[in-house]
């Protein structure tokens, strides 16, 4: 199970991708207050991941949550849970706080906005980040124009290559969607993810090391003229 768990590592480095304006539009009239995927395992539903938004007058409140449950005849075998907070302020990362629970190892990430700056709480490293550095939760399509995201498991810079295929039909919980695919390469490798035409997230998929195919299944997305 560990080999699938590396390949999860690479899930949550991806920051995905963009359409051209999506980096100007609020993410409440894109998603409304939450998207939510099922997590796909060679055909088997094995976890669910959600992204809730909140509007508040300090900004804007970004909540991911992950959560995978593996069984071996019918036996749990391994349980990973992942769950950050972002505060975003005139467009910027303001704060945010990871926890994760990787069977039962946790781990914590803390970082808080100093001018032009993020500055680590707490952890092994000190060392600040770029201020305009997008974290690992997907939602935010406007980091396809970067060439580095924050890895929210380990603190740390990775460096992206980002290569638009084209359109691709997209299979979801409500029908099929049309939607670009873009693929990365650089520090990460063997992923593709979806955004449809306004820029909304609404597919993700890669390979796991055991050669098993992890997809994400949106349960929010409607294709065009659904109601």
């Amino acid at each position: 199970m560990r080999v699938f768990i590396a390949a999860l590592v690479v899930y949550l480095v991806l920051m995905i991708g963009t359409v051209a304006s999506a980096s100007n539009q609020n993410p409440m009239t894109l998603y409304g207050p939450k998207i939510a995927f099922d997590v796909v395992r060679d055909g088997a539903i094995v976890g669910k991941h959600e992204t809730r938004f909140e509007r508040a007058e300090s900004g804007l409140t970004v909540t991911s949550l992950m959560s995978i449950n593996l069984s071996l005849l019918f036996f749990p075998v391994y349980e990973f849970d992942y769950q950050s907070r972002e505060i975003w302020r005139d467009g910027k990362l303001s704060g945010l706080i990871v926890k994760v629970s990787d069977d039962g190892e946790e781990k914590t990430l803390t970082l808080s906005r100093q001018k032009d700056r993020l500055k680590r709480i707490g952890g092994q490293s000190s060392e600040d980040l770029p201020g305009d550095i997008f974290p690992t939760n997907h939602w935010n399509a406007a980091v396809l124009e970067d060439k580095q995201v924050l890895n929210t498991l380990t603190g740390n810079l990775n460096s992206v290559i980002i290569k638009k295929i084209g359109l691709e039909d997209v299979e979801t919980r409500n029908g099929v969607l049309r939607a670009t695919r873009y693929d990365y390469t650089g520090d990460l490798q063997d992923t593709s993810a979806w955004y449809d035409r306004e820029g909304r997230w609404v597919k993700l998929r890669f390979k796991a090391r055991d050669g098993s195919t992890i997809d994400y299944i949106c349960r929010t997305c409607k294709p065009e003229g659904a109601s």
